[in-house]
């Protein structure tokens, strides 16, 4: 399957549907959340994840089973249930609507998939195969997870401070692209570890200047 990689942004602003209340739908509501979604769950039942999420105000609940219209508004569904007719059904108004919809487990039934991802803070590493292997991917990324630790997400943050400096003292192209690559390649990923993020911070600085 060819596909075109993206990563969604400004999602807060957007109306985001999960149909389903399982152990997947907690998953799916789980990843939204940490992009920022406003989600809105519809199942007549939910896990004591969900609930939770309910109750604390993270999530919006339609206490039903899902119904042509639900969708009206939506900007991305994602349908996680395990009945195949309300699968169909909410897919088809999806489509109708024009959403990115995704139904779990049936790539013919989607326009866009969902890669498994390792994040650190800043930092997001997606793995997908194309939807040919889901169990592929989530072992990839636990081997990531083993590989990346937090302290690759603290550098992210590193470095998007130190970027309005780069874009104003270095001329775009090599030179800029050579000082980031300084700060990545130097041994700041240690100093964040042994000394914390401020140190981590004047140590990158020295570093872009170095060249």
């Amino acid at each position: 399957m060819k596909y075109y990689t993206i990563c969604l942004v400004g999602l807060p602003s957007q109306q985001t549907v999960v149909v389903g209340g399982g152990k997947v739908a907690v998953r799916k509501v789980e990843g939204l959340l940490a992009a920022g979604a406003k989600v809105k769950v519809i199942s007549p039942v939910l896990t004591l994840g969900l609930q939770l999420m309910v109750d604390s105000g993270e999530i919006a609940y339609l206490p039903r089973y899902y119904q042509e219209g639900d969708l009206e508004g939506a900007f991305l569904v994602i349908v996680a249930t395990d009945d195949p007719a309300v699968n169909q059904a909410a897919w088809a108004e999806a489509e109708r609507r024009g959403c990115l919809v995704n139904v779990v487990d049936d790539p013919a039934h989607c326009n866009f998939i969902l890669p498994a991802v390792c994040r650190r803070h800043d930092l997001s590493i997606a793995i997908s195969t194309g939807g040919s292997s889901p169990a592929l991917a989530r072992r990839l990324r636990e081997r990531i997870e083993q590989m990346i630790g937090p302290e690759y997400g603290t550098l992210a943050g590193l470095m998007a401070d130190l970027r309005p400096e780069l874009l104003e003292n270095f001329p775009e192209g090599e030179a800029r692209l050579q000082a980031a690559l300084r700060v990545v390649d130097s041994d700041i990923l240690d100093v964040i570890q042994s000394d914390g993020r401020d140190a981590a911070l004047n140590y990158g600085r020295e570093k872009l200047y170095q060249g």
